[in-house]
């Protein structure tokens, strides 16, 4: 299971609670020191060797030297869970010219994924990635008749929006996957006392989130949703749902929209220069995640 953003947060608390289950665990981190020491530390305390990799999803060139170095094993991961994150006060722009936000939110992950899912021998059997529900407060162009938000900047709108980027994506591909044997979900998790704003560029951001943090939820209670979707069999049949609690919920009507999910998807599809073809050819298996 890879499981993307593991050396913090909920992505270090799925990936200690996924390995402290039996399971096979690489873990990704921007910074390969902080990584290493993050697997280090779950090894430890589970007595299981965990990977550790370094990925940067503001960049799509680290993006496909991962995922070769992936592929170069032979087979892909039984689950891949798109977990990394990131919150921006002002607008930045990546090397391959997005907004930052909306990179390493959703066009990384829906690279990662895509790179991962064209071919039956590498295609995960499920993808959750750690949405939010944020996404309901998203105001402006929900449709994503392009990626680029339009107007003035504003730090949590970009931030709404890459998470309801997070529960299209999961719809579009969940439609693209069916009848493959894969599946995919998307996950809220809750409030929870991360460094996400910590790591982000805005100070005001980062000391109300640090202030607030006592009346969240832990990294350990924000885990809990997406360890269930990575390992509870019988899910199958809700692929392209969203979750909270260990229960599908509605995402609302914008979270809904199927051809706003089609549109993000092409979209996104041309600014990575990666495409998941429907109906894609399926492996003939079925799902048991490890």
């Amino acid at each position: 299971m890879v499981v993307t953003g593991g050396n913090s947060g909920i992505g270090f608390a799925t990936a200690a609670e996924l390995a402290r289950r039996g399971a096979i665990v690489i873990l990704t981190a921007r910074d390969p020191v902080r990584g290493r020491a993050a697997a280090d530390r779950i090894a430890r305390s589970v007595g299981r060797t965990v990977g550790s990799e370094t990925l940067d999803l503001a960049s799509f060139t680290s993006v496909r030297s991962f995922a070769d170095r992936l592929l170069k094993r032979g087979r892909g991961p039984d689950v891949l869970i798109n977990n990394a994150g990131v919150y921006m006060g002002s607008q930045r722009t990546t090397v391959d010219g997005f907004e930052w936000t909306l990179q390493v939110n959703h066009l990384g992950p829906f690279l990662l994924t895509c790179l991962l899912t064209s071919r039956p021998a590498t295609r995960p059997q499920r993808t959750v990635t750690v949405a939010s529900e944020m996404q309901r407060r998203t105001r402006r162009d929900p449709g994503f008749e392009r990626l680029k938000m339009p107007g003035r900047y504003r730090g949590t709108e970009a931030y709404a929006r890459s998470k309801l980027a997070n529960v299209l994506f999961t719809r579009e591909l969940a439609v693209r996957l069916d009848g493959t044997g894969s599946t995919a979900f998307a996950v809220h998790p809750g409030m929870v006392a991360t460094r996400i704003a910590q790591d982000g560029d805005s100070l005001l951001g980062a000391l109300a989130w640090k202030a607030g943090a006592r009346l969240m939820r832990t990294p350990n209670e924000g885990a809990a949703t997406p360890v269930y979707l990575a390992t509870e069999p019988g899910i199958e049949r809700l692929s392209g749902g969203y979750f909270s609690d260990l229960r599908p919920i509605d995402p609302g009507k914008a979270g809904n929209d199927d051809r706003a999910a089609a549109r993000l998807w092409s979209r996104s599809a041309m600014a990575t220069r990666c495409d998941i073809r429907s109906p894609l050819p399926s492996d003939g298996g079925t799902v048991r995640p490890r």
